[in-house]
């Protein structure tokens, strides 16, 4: 998905969010190369939740590939993105 984005749709970042107790998610997206960029309150089933927002920048993202990645057909469907090349 980060490859479509950076690669395909020319993207500049890539947002996400993950609870600041779900380990496991927040050390998948470190490994990935996103950084904290604040964190947000919100109440889920009544009791607080915390979430880290996280942010993956296009040069973060080139240094962290370690998969080759091809993206083919994409040229009919950029409209659907609301893209274009």
């Amino acid at each position: 998905m980060l490859h479509l984005g950076f690669a395909g749709l020319d993207s500049v970042e890539a947002a996400s969010i993950a609870f600041t107790d779900n380990a496991a998610s927040l050390a998948v997206s470190r490994k990935l190369g996103y950084r904290p960029d604040g964190i947000a309150r919100r109440a889920v089933r009544g009791r607080l939740a915390i979430d880290q927002r996280l942010r993956l920048t296009r040069a973060a993202w080139e240094g962290h590939r370690s998969v080759p990645v091809t993206i083919e057909g994409l040229a009919p469907c950029l409209s659907l993105f609301g893209a274009s090349r």
